[in-house]
């Protein structure tokens, strides 16, 4: 996995009015912690986050220039989390996460459901999806993009696992083998309907629902001393 460049302000003004201030200049404002390092408040181009944030990829490295902080080569930065706002979907805040290129991690990685099942293209049947990413360990540099769920010859009551994801190498999943990823459910009648309740039915996806990810989760973190940009996701 190759790192992105991404150029950020640091900020010395903290608090909700600055980084109102920040935001109506068009940047966000944020934080970077980890690796026992003192959290350092910053700002990002919106549109430079956007980038980052809007690709399939959700777990991407970072080589995050910054001023007065010094360039290491086996460090990198992710994304640990971005704070939006509930209406317009606006960044308001931006956490970073510095990581060791050298060290296992644990991340979660999304699930890319492939292929046609049957029971889903003949008989009717939906796929009744548990599991939308996956925890694995591994290098930063080998994080997948993704990892594929194969859903074809799959019949109505059949499931995958955990155990039935590829062997990647580097990688080590963190579930149980025996986790139920997928299961191909039958089809809903108009009376099954009437008796479902909308917990049922929300469990039931379609091939095509998948969440967007919005945050980098999974991350082994250390919690930052002051999540001050929390409180300004909120009105930062």
């Amino acid at each position: 996995m190759e790192l992105v460049q991404l150029t950020v302000e640091s900020r010395q003004e903290t608090g909700k009015s600055a980084a109102r201030r920040v935001r109506a200049g068009g940047a966000v404002p944020g934080v970077v912690y980890g690796l026992h390092r003192e959290t350092q408040h910053l700002s990002v181009e919106t549109a430079d986050l956007h980038h980052l944030t809007s690709g399939s990829d959700a777990n991407v490295l970072i080589d995050l220039e910054m001023p007065g902080v010094e360039r290491e080569s086996s460090v990198a930065a992710m994304i640990k989390s971005v704070q939006r706002d509930p209406v317009t979907r606006a960044p308001l805040s931006v956490d970073f996460q510095w990581v060791s290129l050298t060290e296992l991690l644990v991340v979660e990685v999304p699930l890319e459901v492939v292929g046609v099942a049957p029971g889903v293209e003949d008989d009717g049947g939906v796929i009744d999806q548990h599991l939308h990413t996956v925890s694995v360990q591994c290098l930063p540099t080998a994080i997948p993009s993704s990892i594929a769920i194969d859903i074809n010859g799959m019949h109505i009551t059949d499931s995958r696992f955990v155990g039935d994801l590829p062997e990647i190498d580097g990688v080590t999943y963190m579930l149980e083998s025996d986790q139920v990823i997928l299961s191909i459910a039958a089809p809903i009648s108009e009376a099954d309907l009437e008796t479902r309740t909308d917990e049922d039915l929300e469990s039931l996806v379609e091939l095509e629902v998948g969440g967007e990810v919005e945050e980098a989760e999974g991350l082994e973190p250390e919690a930052p001393a002051e999540s001050e940009e929390t409180g300004e996701g909120g009105e930062a």
